[in-house]
């Protein structure tokens, strides 16, 4: 299965559409969103329109938490009800196969803002080893830190997203996606095993 992922959009609808452009000449079979999908309301209804049209699934955001979990009277206001609609489908984590899709580590609490802002970074010493030890999923993928970044149960790699990386069918990974909004999107192919960065700015 090939999967197209979109981190960290805030709403930058030309990336986004060139995100898509590039992403749909891969041939994946499922596009997937690994939050901040949005900044504000302003471009809220084009992206989410972009993101319907290519029938995107994945995981909300800090940016977008107050759409997502039990939105109230005020924030639906200032949204379209197909705004309302899509995001009220995006999951604290998103599951297909052995991948595993969130927006920050697996193991924060995605429904508390403050586990967003003030969790640990990947890099942190011990932060992936329990994620590795919580999640048993073969690939874990997230986004909001706006970089590339791979590692393994036994330590970072050495890989910056600058070409594809091929993945060992028995070795676990973890990797941030690099954001839209930056001009980065990905792929997945987990038949082939290889992760390839997409920059929008290269043909």
């Amino acid at each position: 299965m090939k999967i197209g992922i979109l981190a960290d959009i805030h709403g930058h609808v030309k990336h986004l559409t060139n995100a898509l452009d590039r992403i749909r000449c891969e041939q994946v079979d499922q596009f997937v969103v690994l939050g901040d999908v949005i900044y504000d309301s302003k471009s809220a209804p084009e992206t989410v329109s972009l993101l319907n049209d290519c029938g995107a699934v994945g995981v909300w955001g800090n940016h977008e938490l107050g759409l997502c979990v039990d939105p109230d009277d005020k924030v639906r206001k200032l949204y379209t009800e197909p705004v309302i609609e899509f995001f009220s489908r995006l999951k604290s984590h998103f599951e297909l196969g052995e991948l595993l899709f969130s927006h920050t580590l697996p193991n924060q609490d995605a429904s508390d803002p403050v586990s967003y802002y003030l969790g640990p970074r990947p890099d942190e010493e011990g932060a992936l080893d329990v994620c590795f030890s919580q999640f048993r999923h073969r690939v874990m993928m997230v986004g909001h830190f706006h970089r590339w970044f791979a590692a393994t149960p036994a330590g970072r790699m050495a890989w910056d997203g600058d070409e594809p990386i091929m993945l060992d069918s028995g070795t676990r990974y973890f990797f941030v996606i690099h954001a839209v909004m930056d001009g980065w999107a990905a792929v997945i192919d987990d038949e082939n095993n290889i992760l390839t960065p997409i920059h929008l700015s290269r043909c």
